[in-house]
């Protein structure tokens, strides 16, 4: 009873504060008529004419699209006064919706927030276009309607390059259609002329081969698989996929069906470039695990034995050597992410040993591995803030790592192999603030910039004991 007299008051006290406010005006506008098609093509710009009644200002009119209860286009009409509108809305072009019947929603609301909507049923149809027309740095093909397809489209021609980036232009259809462009790694409609669709196929240029497309699924071909040295990927799954096989020391590595490759990471310690898209394997024979990562846009490869990663065999020396990192003998006041693969940004080891990465064995109980300052390592001119990397002989485990000898290091910047060139930017420590306390690490020097984007050599000799690293620039 207490809290409802109190909720009383307060409605009273509130009466009796807009009553002495005369101006306050509470006015819902109306759509007094409209019109617009009744029938439309994916694709149109479909014209809307409204009429508003309505004493208070108008804030907005909005015309609203909808298929089977989802909302796939809005279109707003700049309005102030109550009068008549015209505007036109965008029936848009998506893939895999049936013909029917959708909705429009046409809404008028004025500045006090006031509104009032009406529903227009309109019967929308996916078009079928006379032809469409393949665009390409090599000139336009037309695409027939394949027969016995209603919505697919081919043209086969003699093309000059089996690597073809392609737009798609679909013709007005109708009489209130556009033009339009399908384009895009992903495929979609209303793409712009840099949006281009990367088609590719293994044939000899000047082939004759076919390009199609379905402009009701959006399937097109032809398309590479994804791709590691002539070696097919599965599919995609939480946008990983994982191949396991033999390769070769010095074979080369094509990198084929990844769309974006230009934007991927490729790991400069397993393979170099042989400047025409293709790469060379660096490590030596034998089986290795390949992860293709398309969140993080890298390749991971891993030295296998058997069907598990490999571990080091002092005996041998053999297996895997693996690298993990993070903060070196000194925190600071730099972020903590200061060693990772692609990327210490966006994939930070932090000595978990989950994130152990491999070194390039090259053989004869020689690894190694390739780091970028400020990329996959700190660049360290942070003062009182270290980077440090440790050897593992384990795939997964920070447990059993490497005894060390720092016999080359640099010194100075951009980096001289004697200390006649200035202050050390490596040296051997002990770990004291990561998961192997105690274990030997590499740690940048203190207020020692490495300078950004140089490469940083690690070999690791485990022919020696303690195993003997030399760091060199490239």
């Amino acid at each position: 009873m207490r809290r409802k007299t109190k909720l009383f008051l307060l409605l009273g006290v509130s009466s009796g504060i807009y009553a002495c406010k005369e101006e306050v005006q509470i006015d819902t506008p109306s759509i007094t008529s409209y019109q617009t098609a009744e029938v439309a093509y994916m694709g149109d710009s479909i014209p809307v004419d409204i009429t508003i009644n309505g004493e208070y200002p108008i804030n907005t009119i909005k015309a609203t699209f909808f298929q089977n209860d989802q909302q796939i286009a809005e279109s707003i009409v700049p309005a102030n006064k109550a009068g008549i509108y015209s505007n036109k809305l965008l029936v848009p072009f998506i893939k895999d919706i049936a013909d029917g019947p959708a909705e429009i929603q046409l809404m008028v609301k004025n500045k006090n927030f006031n509104y009032t909507t009406v529903i227009v049923p309109i019967q929308v149809t996916r078009p079928k276009f006379p032809y469409l027309t393949l665009k390409t740095a090599y000139g336009d093909y037309k695409m027939e309607p394949v027969v016995g397809e209603p919505y697919e489209y081919a043209v086969t021609e003699a093309f000059p390059n089996t690597k073809l980036n392609a737009l798609i232009e679909a013709p007005a259809y109708g009489k209130n259609g556009n033009s339009f462009l399908f384009g895009g790694a992903s495929i979609s409609a209303y793409a712009t002329n840099k949006d281009s669709i990367p088609f590719q196929i293994v044939r000899a240029p000047g082939s004759t081969f076919t390009v199609s497309f379905d402009t009701r699924s959006f399937e097109a071909a032809p398309f590479l698989k994804p791709s590691f040295g002539g070696i097919e990927f599965p599919n995609f799954a939480n946008n990983i996929a994982v191949i396991e096989a033999e390769f070769k020391q010095n074979q080369p590595i094509g990198l084929d069906g990844i769309v974006d490759i230009a934007n991927w990471w490729i790991n400069p310690s397993f393979l170099s470039s042989n400047g025409d898209g293709t790469y060379k394997f660096r490590a030596i024979d034998g089986k290795y695990r390949i992860t293709a990562d398309q969140a993080l846009k890298y390749f991971k490869i891993e030295p296998m034995e058997g069907n598990a990663l490999a571990n080091f065999d002092p005996v041998s020396k053999t297996g895997g050597v693996w690298v993990n990192g993070g903060i070196g003998d000194s925190d600071g006041s730099a972020l903590k992410e200061r060693f990772g693969i692609p990327s210490m940004a966006a994939n930070p080891s932090l000595w978990n040993p989950e994130k152990n990465v491999a070194m390039a064995p090259l053989g004869n109980g020689i690894y190694q591995i390739k780091l970028i300052a400020n990329q996959t390592l700190f660049l360290s001119n942070v003062s009182g803030s270290t980077a440090g990397i440790a050897f593992y002989q384990n795939s997964r485990s920070l447990d059993n790592y490497f005894a060390l000898n720092l016999v080359q290091t640099l010194y100075g910047s951009p980096g001289q192999p004697t200390s006649a060139g200035g202050s050390a930017r490596f040296e051997l420590k002990t770990s004291s603030g990561n998961l192997s306390k105690g274990a030997p690490i590499i740690s940048t020097g203190s207020n020692r910039s490495l300078g950004a984007n140089r490469t940083y050599v690690f070999t690791l000799d485990t022919k020696v004991s303690p195993a003997a690293v030399t760091i060199t620039l490239e």
